[in-house]
């Protein structure tokens, strides 16, 4: 059995001017006459948990005695789920408006303190170390004065968030909205406007068939057009003015290529591309050089971060040492359980001294060769940034020299073609006797003037095919269109077809969930059950009940009297036989969670009149043993042969309360 609430120290809190209380594993007997200050100590542990007591505001925690300062609250525990030694501390006070206000908070974890920015951060993070939530503990960890037979009859809510239940709902539930949000889609119902799509894609089926025959139409109107004005025109002409053409579109990309060398040796800051190779060949040799202090630096950082990794192994083994040497000093055995020789104390504090001695070499080994380790690092991190920038500036000096280059390419292929062209020029201007140059920049203006044909008939037919030609592009742009309508309508209906096969998908997981969740909860409430009688006969020989039953639908307890054909309610069976009951399902209801570190049980004999008392004692004796830590507070003399542990809580002629800790 192990110990999870080790320390617990408060300063001026309510009557407690300043009161050090040491718990072990076990059960912990607190016990003092009635308003002495009993449940105070568990108020005080569990707002030194949580920032908060149950049922009391902050500010009335705070010691009104005179001369009373600020208010401190300090738990030291030991988490069930890591094994971590965790210091929780909180401080404050009553500001102008006599409200609580904290002052400060800690946290410490192993002894290192861990920072927290708010009390949410400090409560979330002692949730996880503890292993529950303020909820649970309150609602199961922690049994207040007249609450033990409560679990009988329980709140439904509270038993869903105690067995997890109610997240598991939450889930359900946001799959639920999944599904309406699936089932709508820009604000309107999917199923509604999969019909509209379903009927519009044929009306956009029909356009395009309409928009085709027109476009067909106006091809062969143009077709007869273009043969028409084509043969008014001279042929040679038209020859001439296609090859004047292909120069001036010959021109027009040198011209765009050479701005493009241009622009790229501007982007480099380079005069020349001379200099921009020089420039690359530098940056090149540079990249060499940094990648090997690179691989260099390397090295020598794996080699410190190994040597650095050994020492921490070797601390840590040291560390581990003193403290087992030092838990078999303070348990005062003869005899160490673990190989079964003779102890021997002044050896033992010697071999500590040593032990501790050597631990502080290796710990100052181990800080040098940290210091050593991030100072490689550092220089490590500045190489690779340095290298990362040359490497981006060889990477854009490079590109530049390989799209010039290809920019070149094209320019010289551009002025081949330019020589071939303005040959072919010249030479039809020869046979046509046009006493013109081939380079004429207006060349094709000149020519055009020249033409053999009417140019009132000419005029009107090349203006009706340029309309028509106009009329053709604006019907396939129709088409096209359409066409994007069509594709666009085909594809949302795709995409809503799968929402609704989503949504349907979800809906089938919503109902496993709940499935899963009714089973998961009436399997643990079976094992809960199995547990409970369990617990029941091995806590009493009274064994009068064949079956302990959960009620599914309000958690409501039942037993199964023997010779009784139906099972009663556990409420209606006597008091002691309750809180026996009430012990057995709470045990089963920790053990099915895995929560069996501790339990805290105030005044659970409340009510219990003096004949029932010494067996209902008996009672929690026999549940302690079960528990890795109780907390028992009572007014009665019970208990005392199990404790482990006995705390009495008295109140001084002053009217503060004290603690003393039982030999």
């Amino acid at each position: 059995m192990s110990t999870v609430i080790e320390k617990l120290v408060l300063k001026n809190f309510e009557r407690y001017r300043r009161v050090e209380i040491d718990f072990s594993a076990g059960l912990n007997l607190v016990r003092g006459r009635n308003s002495t200050g009993k449940t105070t100590i568990l108020n005080a542990l569990t707002f030194a948990l949580f920032g908060e007591a149950p049922e009391v505001r902050p500010r009335l925690l705070v010691s009104r005695l005179p001369g009373s300062g600020e208010m401190s609250v300090y738990v030291k525990f030991r988490s069930p789920r890591s094994g971590q030694v965790v210091e929780v501390e909180r401080r404050g006070g009553l500001d102008r408006n006599g409200d609580y206000k904290t002052e400060s908070r800690m946290l410490k974890i192993d002894g290192k303190a861990i920072p927290v920015d708010s009390e949410e951060v400090l409560k979330q993070k002692v949730t996880e170390l503890l292993g529950m939530s303020l909820r649970r503990f309150l609602n199961l960890v922690y049994v207040r004065q007249g609450g033990l037979n409560e679990i009988l009859s329980p709140n439904r809510d509270q038993m869903d968030s105690i067995l997890g239940i109610t997240l598991m709902r939450e889930v359900r539930e946001q799959f639920k909205e999944v599904c309406k949000e699936l089932e709508r889609f820009e604000g309107e119902d999917v199923m509604t406007k999969l019909r509209i799509l379903e009927e519009q894609i044929p009306k956009y089926d029909s356009d395009l068939s309409y928009v085709n025959k027109d476009i067909e139409n106006l091809e062969n109107e143009i077709k007869e057009l273009s043969e028409t004005v084509s043969k008014a025109e001279s042929k040679e002409l038209s020859e001439l003015l296609a090859s004047i053409k292909d120069r001036d579109s010959i021109e027009q990309e040198l011209n765009k290529n050479n701005s493009k060398i241009q622009a790229f040796l501007e982007q480099t800051g380079s005069s020349s591309i001379i200099e921009l190779e020089e420039k690359l060949n530098s940056c090149s040799k540079k990249l060499e050089n940094l990648a090997s202090k690179k691989s260099s630096l390397e090295e020598t950082v794996k080699y410190w971060e190994e040597k650095w990794s050994v020492t921490r192994a070797q601390v840590e083994n040291f560390r581990r040492q003193i403290r087992e040497h030092k838990e078999l000093a303070e348990s005062g055995l003869s005899k160490c359980p673990k190989c079964g020789q003779e102890i021997n104390p002044l050896i033992l504090q010697r071999i500590l001294k040593e032990d501790q001695a050597l631990l502080k070499g290796l710990e100052e080994e181990e800080e040098s060769l940290r210091k050593t380790v991030d100072s490689n690092r550092s220089e490590l991190k500045q190489v690779l940034d340095e290298l990362k920038q040359l490497e981006t500036n060889h990477y854009r000096l490079a590109s530049a020299m390989n799209s010039i280059g290809e920019a070149l390419k094209t320019v010289k292929e551009l002025l081949d073609e330019k020589s071939l062209i303005l040959e072919l020029i010249n030479k039809r201007l020869t046979s046509l006797n046009l006493p013109l140059k081939p380079e004429d920049p207006y060349l094709a203006l000149k020519i055009a003037q020249l033409l053999p044909i009417q140019p009132e008939e000419l005029a009107r037919k090349k203006k009706d095919l340029e309309e028509k030609m106009k009329t053709l592009e604006e019907k396939k742009r129709r088409r096209d269109k359409i066409l994007e309508e069509v594709e666009k309508a085909r594809g949302l209906l795709d995409k809503l077809k799968k929402r609704v096969e989503k949504a349907n998908l979800v809906k089938t997981l919503a109902k496993s969930l709940e499935k899963a969740i009714e089973e998961r909860r009436r399997e643990l409430l079976r094992r809960m059950e199995f547990k409970a009688l369990e617990y029941y006969r091995t806590m009493t020989d009274q064994h009068v009940y064949d079956a302990i039953r959960i009620d599914p639908e309000d958690y409501s307890v039942w037993v199964h009297p023997r010779g009784l054909t139906e099972p009663i309610p556990a409420n209606r069976v006597g008091g002691g036989h309750q809180t026996i009951i009430s012990l057995a399902i709470r045990l089963a209801l920790l053990d099915s969670l895995n929560l069996r570190s501790i339990l805290i049980l105030d005044e659970p004999t409340y009510g219990v009149d003096s004949q029932n008392l010494p067996q209902i004692a008996n009672y929690i004796g026999e549940v302690s043993k079960y528990i890795s830590q109780m907390i028992l507070v009572t007014h009665h003399s019970i208990c005392e042969e199990e404790a482990s542990n006995i705390i009495n809580v008295v109140v001084q002629e002053d009217g503060t309360s004290k603690v003393e800790l039982e030999a």
